[in-house]
């Protein structure tokens, strides 16, 4: 009977979630950071410190940088992020605000004059939905 339930356990484990999987396209400098903040709400959307799962991925080479966010499950999430090329924990910024630095959000929505909104950038994410994909790009 023992040797029955072994057998048949993992049967009734399901499969762990995969996470969120994130692919950042377009890096065209291998230095710096890709900072990363996953929201799940828009109350919290652009603030970094309510920000679902976030990280810091070191840029080593051009091209495509993957990331997993293994912790989240299926839900509607919206993602910023910015390659931080000089290293200095911040997206720069012209004397109109205007950023230096290449940026990004879930669905590539780069409006001109602002910021991205929850509206623009949220999406809906199933375990089978794949990767989601984010070009990196200067103003």
């Amino acid at each position: 009977m023992t040797t029955l339930l072994i057998i048949l356990f993992p049967i009734f484990i399901p499969p762990p979630a995969p996470g969120l999987d994130v692919v950042f396209t377009n890096i065209k400098q291998a230095k710096g950071q890709i900072y990363v903040a996953v929201y799940d709400n828009a109350g919290t959307y652009m603030n970094p410190d309510k920000a679902r799962a976030k990280k810091v991925l070191p840029v080593t080479g051009i091209g495509n940088l993957a990331c997993a966010f293994p912790e989240l499950p299926p839900g509607t999430y919206a993602i910023s992020c910015f390659h931080d090329v000089n290293s200095n924990g911040k997206l720069d910024t012209n004397l109109l605000g205007i950023p230096t630095e290449p940026y990004g959000a879930s669905n590539n929505a780069r409006p001109k004059f602002r910021a991205a909104n929850w509206a623009e950038t949220k999406f809906e994410w199933k375990n089978d939905s794949g990767a989601i994909s984010i070009r990196l790009e200067k103003w």
